[in-house]
């Protein structure tokens, strides 16, 4: 089982290498081959029609983890851990899943926070907006729903 630290909006890796976001094809397959013992089962998936026009996927299926790149440009913008129980994964040196950690969404919060600075906007009225990258309870987004709502009424109708 792969044991990888997570740099949100950066990278996935460990102290032997890194998926970095923006990094080009050909580095992670090199890091694929030179790792070959560890990283093993690796498909790749793209459109044999239209190769252009869709992503290219490497996808680490023993680790249930998938790579995209970008299928003009050769980039990978995506980092996606699709099945946490076949990966180790930590925040600053601290496990937020393993097999003796589940993850939770207060666990997740907990570990990241805030993974972005507010945004103020001017079109919402100043309202300042915390944006997480992550989970969002359904709860949540009714209550900020109503929230915004009150606001609109009570504020700009009056």
């Amino acid at each position: 089982m792969l044991d990888l630290e997570v740099v949100p909006e950066r990278s996935l890796g460990n102290e032997q290498w890194e998926f970095t976001l923006g990094m080009p094809l050909a580095q992670a397959v090199a890091i694929l081959q030179k790792h070959c013992r560890i990283i093993k089962n690796v498909q790749v998936l793209y459109s044999e029609q239209s190769p252009l026009s869709h992503d290219l996927i490497l996808n680490l299926t023993q680790d249930g983890i998938k790579l995209l790149f970008d299928a003009f440009n050769q980039r990978l913008k995506v980092i996606e851990v699709y099945d946490l129980t076949k990966v180790k994964l930590k925040y600053c040196g601290v496990h937020f899943n393993s097999q003796a950690i589940a993850p939770t969404i207060e666990q997740i919060d907990q570990s990241f926070g805030a993974t972005h600075p507010g945004v103020h906007s001017f079109l919402i009225f100043k309202l300042l907006i915390s944006s997480f990258s992550g989970y969002l309870e359904s709860g949540d987004f009714i209550l900020w729903i109503f929230n915004y709502l009150y606001f609109c009424r009570h504020f700009i109708h009056s």
